[in-house]
């Protein structure tokens, strides 16, 4: 396994093994002690929840043929502005995330503002 910071400081790799081990798994996330992981495939991308400014869930919809497909992604603003998106496999999960992150890091907000976005 090999971690990627996604913004901060870089963490050792054994540190975050071993946060990672022992983190609630909600699908592709984990949620450690100080740390969001997210797998995808081999990698594992990582932030620190001090970095998180914002976090909500996207859907994305389109067709194949006759069927509809939706596709959910859990978005994540950094301190930076920079905007991540990460693939859910299920909308449940992304919910599950959001609703620990809304709890548990009341510096993170947690949904879609739309009059912030239209400006």
């Amino acid at each position: 396994m090999k971690f990627v910071c996604l913004k901060g400081i870089q963490e050792s790799q054994e540190h975050l093994k071993q946060e990672y081990k022992k983190a609630d798994q909600k699908g592709e996330v984990r949620l450690g002690d100080k740390h969001l992981f997210y797998r995808y495939f081999i990698k594992i991308r990582y932030v620190s929840y001090t970095e998180i400014r914002k976090a909500y869930l996207r859907e994305e919809s389109g067709e194949s043929g006759e069927f509809l497909l939706k596709e959910f992604y859990l978005m994540l603003e950094t301190s930076d502005g920079t905007l991540h998106k990460l693939r859910m496999e299920r909308e449940v999960y992304a919910r599950e995330v959001l609703s620990c992150l809304k709890n548990e890091h009341q510096s993170i907000a947690v949904g879609f503002d739309r009059l912030s976005q239209s400006k």
